[in-house]
């Protein structure tokens, strides 16, 4: 159990504390139970003689809500798909990013001749259908990127009018790949244009190739993007840009021989990040719009929504805590919060977070780290459990802190971990929908002055 300090004498601490050793020599000798086992057992003693009561029934009140944009520079892995989800609606990840001179100086000799030229991306992972047709277009950037600017995931950068690729594909993660007269490991190759190849031949042996800074002015950059979805289903693949299957190759043959090649490069140098629509959510069902488009927060009684890629975030607060205090201090021994997974999700084809988040918020709206997440995850909580299909917060350091006056939070936010990086959503079940409602579980002794 933890015990927060609270503006005790030195004889009400040495009370408190003796009742806490009781207390945890009676979980002992009981055995393992789980917490609320522990606190009815506690409080069903005979009078009460411990002093430790327990309460679910503190109000809650939360709400869903849409956010316009996440940094997305430079970031582990990026998305590329599109989902047509059914209470979502759709969504589309796409992927701005500049490749490198890995040679300087090119020349490609006598009367080049393009083959071919792919553009590939490794895969990390996926989330959805990989059996799903989707469509990708690939455009050259007209606008400059820059190394040292903040990037966000809704920023557009200008393109070129005509596509360099515009095909159906199917993102295909485990059958190897024919490339240069061998198997790969599986990845997305693209065959761009052979007009785009011609291109950079053209430019042999001039300064538009000899180092990177020239090239880049040459060769800005490029916007791979999936169409939106218009059949239920679809999915993201997760791509890794700096592995060296992620790379433009040019294929090409000139008077002195066979076809050779040259490779462009995705690495560390490369400005890249991601970029994510939802479309406005036009198609989203009737629920989620009357709640996080139209802010019918009474919603948010029934279910509530988090999911990523700059999508939704989960507003809560207790309006109602501090009345139970009754004009004691309380010293809070526990404090989880409930957040259960609704039952109407199909976490088979929507698998939900491996991770969600919970920050406080100032008066400002400022995020604020919560006390409890200082002591680590193992105490914090936040991951999926999927035996009860629920997370558990601990967060009894903050209700402490509510309650002392001390906390500088007016509300908290739920958020899915790695929301730039992750396709992941849920559906929670809301604030006021039976045992399985999100709620607040406090174990507390009052202390009489």
């Amino acid at each position: 159990m933890n015990y927060l300090s609270l503006n005790l004498n030195f004889k009400y601490k040495t009370v408190l504390k003796g009742l806490l050793i009781m207390t945890l020599s009676a979980v002992v000798l009981l055995g393992c139970k789980k917490p609320e086992d522990i606190g009815q057992e506690i409080v069903a003693l005979p009078g009460d003689l411990l002093g430790v009561a327990f309460t679910d029934t503190v109000s809650v009140r939360a709400y869903s809500f849409t956010i316009d944009s996440v940094p997305t520079k430079s970031i582990d892995r990026y998305m590329l798909g599109a989902l047509l989800d059914p209470v979502f609606g759709s969504s589309a990840a796409g992927i701005y990013t500049q490749v490198r001179l890995a040679n300087n100086d090119l020349d490609f000799g006598t009367n080049a001749v393009c083959d071919s030229i792919v553009f590939g991306l490794d895969y990390t992972g996926f989330y959805g259908d990989t059996a799903a047709l989707q469509h990708i277009k690939i455009y050259e950037l007209d606008e400059d990127m820059f190394y040292d600017s903040v990037y966000y995931s809704n920023q557009s950068l200008a393109v070129k009018s005509t596509p360099i690729f515009d095909e159906d594909v199917v993102f295909n993660l485990t059958d190897s790949v024919y490339v240069s007269g061998g198997l790969s490991k599986p990845h997305l190759r693209m065959n761009l244009d052979k007009s785009f190849g011609e291109h950079i031949l053209s430019m042999s042996g001039q300064s538009e190739l000899s180092n990177n800074e020239e090239f880049l002015k040459f060769i800005k950059g490029f916007y791979i993007i999936a169409d939106e979805n218009t059949t239920p289903g679809g999915g993201m693949a997760y791509m890794d840009l700096l592995s060296s299957y992620s790379r433009i190759s040019l294929y090409y043959h000139n008077d002195e021989g066979d076809t050779t090649f040259e490779h462009f490069l995705i690495n560390v140098n490369s400005t890249r990040y991601s970029f994510f629509d939802h479309f406005d959510y036009y198609n989203a069902s009737s629920d989620f719009k009357n709640q996080v488009l139209l802010k019918d927060t009474l919603m948010g009684e029934q279910q509530l929504y988090i999911q990523p890629m700059a999508g939704v975030r989960t507003y809560i607060n207790f309006p109602h805590l501090l009345e139970l205090r009754n004009n004691n201090n309380i010293a809070i021994q526990q404090a989880n919060l409930i957040v259960n997974v609704a039952g109407l999700s199909d976490t088979s084809s929507y698998p939900a977070p491996f991770h969600i988040s919970l920050v406080g918020i100032n008066d400002e709206g400022n995020n604020i780290i919560l006390t409890d997440y200082l002591e680590g995850t193992t105490y914090f909580g936040g991951s999926y459990l999927p035996n009860t299909n629920q997370y558990v917060f601990n967060i009894t350091h903050t209700i402490q802190e509510i309650l002392l006056g001390t906390s500088k939070i007016s509300g908290l936010r739920l958020i899915v971990s790695g929301e730039a990086v992750l396709a992941n959503r849920a559906i929670i079940q809301g604030t006021d929908v039976g045992a399985d409602r999100m709620r607040l579980k406090i174990y507390y002794t009052d202390v009489k002055l």
